[in-house]
């Protein structure tokens, strides 16, 4: 009782309408490319909708992805109360309504990528590798949970790797670690300390969104980081992301 309008997608329409509102938001397009990639009959990763606003719901290892607006924060916040996740990743105006304390926040950047042929993103990526250059330049943290959901979704074609090689060594990647019906977030570029400003980052961008044409691309920037890349790259601030605990 205190959030039965909240309730957990488990028939067919309820699904199908969840991944619909999902294709709104950035959130949004990382809680359908969970459920793309791994069924919504997992015990690790549960969906839920509210079903008087466009408010979505995914608790996936430990953090609570909200996608939509919150209507009734009171309501809200006794569901996710009940629920216990240790985290909850969402917009402003959604913690603001659900009275959390942000522990980490950024900007909300989008770029809406030209129609055409997609790239055929090359195969092959060596995780272990390509996850060595995010550690080397602080965008990873634990190998395992990183390594077992990247290798999961490129084989289900819910993520893209991309790497550049030079001198014998990994000198850059990006990874696309969420793809959706229509929106992808581009999750992280890394260029290691000695191949820096010859251009490395942007191509690999461009080389990613080459692969999602007609998709909104979407990067969770964090504060005072790449601001100046981003714009470049024609990437606008759509929203303001944050990350609290209960």
């Amino acid at each position: 009782e205190g959030w039965p309008v909240i309730v957990l997608a488990e028939e067919k329409g309820d699904q199908e309408k969840l991944l619909a509102l999902c294709e709104k938001t950035a959130f949004g397009c990382k809680i359908a490319s969970v459920a793309g990639c791994y069924g919504f009959d997992k015990g690790f990763a549960c969906f839920w909708l509210d079903t008087t606003s466009q408010a979505v719901y995914c608790l996936v290892d430990g953090v609570m992805l909200l996608s939509g607006t919150v209507l009734d924060g009171e309501e809200a916040l006794a569901f996710l109360r009940a629920v216990g996740p240790e985290q909850v990743f969402c917009a402003v105006r959604n913690a603001e309504a659900l009275g959390l304390c942000p522990q980490a926040a950024g900007d909300v950047l989008r770029r809406q990528v030209p129609a055409g042929e997609a790239l055929q993103p090359p195969g092959g990526v060596n995780i272990r590798e390509l996850y060595g250059l995010l550690e080397e330049t602080g965008m990873v943290e634990e190998f395992e949970p990183f390594y077992l959901d990247l290798s999961h979704k490129l084989r289900h074609g819910g993520a893209v790797a991309l790497t550049r090689r030079q001198e014998g060594e990994l000198a850059g990647c990006a990874v696309v670690s969420a793809i959706s019906r229509k929106a992808a977030v581009l999750s992280a570029v890394a260029v290691g300390e000695r191949f820096r400003r010859q251009g490395m980052g942007s191509a690999l961008v461009r080389q990613a969104e080459a692969c999602l044409p007609g998709k909104n691309v979407y990067v969770f920037r964090e504060k005072e980081k790449n601001q100046a890349f981003y714009r470049k790259l024609g990437y606008s601030k759509i929203d303001t992301w944050v990350q609290a605990r209960l």
